[in-house]
């Protein structure tokens, strides 16, 4: 969603874009999208610092066939600061953004899923504000990392859902490791 140059080897600048994107199953219909930016907006750097860059939630609805109810996955890419994944006013606005757009999308009867690497630790006062709009966290403590990360810190990906009761199945894999992050597998 913003754009940035880089350099190749050679000193060539290349233009880069950062942002999130959700595949969605050709069987699976996509009835609504809706984004937002949750932290900062639209801007278009010669060169990206490493923290503080713009974040994006992109929410896709679809629609649970069996159950007859609309579904709503939500995912963003927390901000990152490199001082570490503690609670800044940066992150209880981009919290509050958050909340904003989940409160817009939301219909009666749909069910609700957040996910995403949020760049927080379990304990952040973002859950109290996810969980006061009315979202259950099924991470909590849990380590959503792989061996190809090396950092003491092993708390990233999380998942929320508005409706705990609609959960059939929830899993953390530990295998197959295709990224530093573990991938998080949800039925409803």
């Amino acid at each position: 969603m913003t754009p940035a140059r880089s350099r190749t080897g050679a000193g060539a600048r290349h233009r880069q874009d950062f942002g999130v994107a959700t595949l969605v199953g050709e069987h699976v219909p996509v009835t609504g999208v809706d984004s937002a930016f949750v932290h900062g907006e639209f801007t278009d750097h010669d060169e990206w610092a490493a923290g503080d860059r713009p974040r994006v939630a992109l929410a896709v609805r679809t629609v649970d066939r069996s159950a007859r109810r609309p579904v709503w996955v939500v995912q963003l890419h927390g901000l990152r600061d490199p001082a570490g994944k503690g609670d800044t006013p940066a992150r209880r606005q981009q919290a509050a953004r958050l909340v904003e757009l989940l409160h817009r999308i939301r219909g009666p009867r749909d069910l609700v899923v957040v996910c995403g690497d949020l760049n927080l630790l379990p304990s952040s006062e973002t859950f109290g504000m996810l969980a006061e709009a009315g979202f259950t966290d099924l991470v909590g403590a849990a380590d959503t990392r792989t061996s190809h990360y090396a950092k003491p810190v092993r708390h990233a990906s999380y998942l929320l859902v508005s409706d705990v009761a609609a959960v059939e199945h929830f899993e953390i894999l530990t295998e197959p490791e295709v990224s530093d992050h573990r991938a998080l597998l949800l039925d409803v």
